[in-house]
């Protein structure tokens, strides 16, 4: 899924001074928070993920804990093998099936019991550690903020709602981070901040996003097109 690259470097110094670990803890108790008081009705409300509802989404959360739990036992190519192939959508689709028995209170626990264990077993990894992926180890403090990322992602999908304080905190570590997935995902374009938002650089042109479209366009998330289509589609490291 992710891999190491000569832009290790500048990544450390770019989320200097953020905890992943923190981050992915917040977002975690900001999911369980919600999913704990939704109502048997609300359970079957849409997201923002085609075709999925909020259960269907917690289910695909459930399904990213068996992957985590696979690299941290270095069993990744395993449960790749037992999921019976096929592309992501095919993989993320079974996922959710595999769990389709369950009760939403089995789900919910489910889910926090995995999320809970994989993160206790991350910290104690620790950020310089690495964890097997699927594209081979990789550093256990950015797979981290990639998990973080998703959690984050998925949270506002399912429509967890956040206060002003909060959305100024996610979005700092996010704006931060989702920098350093473009420069790691090397597609020919660069982002520098400016001025509380982000500046966008491609060999022939160049774009000034706010913080939080930048954020949605990494995650493929930005409702109204804001860059010629090869550098929106260069941008999406994060979906």
């Amino acid at each position: 899924m992710n891999r190491v690259t000569n832009t290790d470097a500048a990544g450390l110094a770019e989320m200097a001074g953020l905890d992943p670990f923190d981050a992915l803890d917040c977002e975690a108790a900001r999911i369980e928070t919600f999913y704990r008081g939704l109502a048997p009705a609300d359970w079957s409300a849409p997201t923002r993920c085609a075709g999925w509802d909020r259960r269907d989404l917690l289910a695909h959360l459930a399904a990213i804990e068996d992957y985590v739990r696979a690299g941290l036992d270095a069993s990744v190519g395993q449960l790749l093998s037992r999921s019976g192939g096929g592309d992501l959508a095919q993989r993320n689709a079974r996922g959710i099936q595999q769990r389709a028995g369950l009760s939403v209170d089995e789900l919910l626990a489910q889910w926090r019991a995995a999320s809970a264990d994989n993160r206790r077993r991350l910290r104690e990894r620790g950020a310089d550690g690495l964890i097997e992926t699927a594209a081979g180890d990789y550093p256990v403090g950015r797979q981290v903020f990639y998990l973080a990322s998703e959690l984050a992602t998925h949270a506002d999908d399912a429509g967890v709602p956040e206060s002003e304080g909060e959305r100024e905190l996610r979005l700092q570590w996010r704006v931060r981070f989702a920098r350093v997935a473009v420069a790691e995902a090397e597609r020919g374009v660069t982002v520098v901040p400016d001025g509380g938002a982000q500046l966008v650089r491609w060999s022939d042109g160049q774009a000034r996003l706010s913080e939080s479209d930048f954020v949605a366009v990494v995650a493929d998330r930005l409702d109204t097109p804001a860059l010629p289509p090869p550098i929106h589609d260069a941008l999406v490291v994060l979906a």
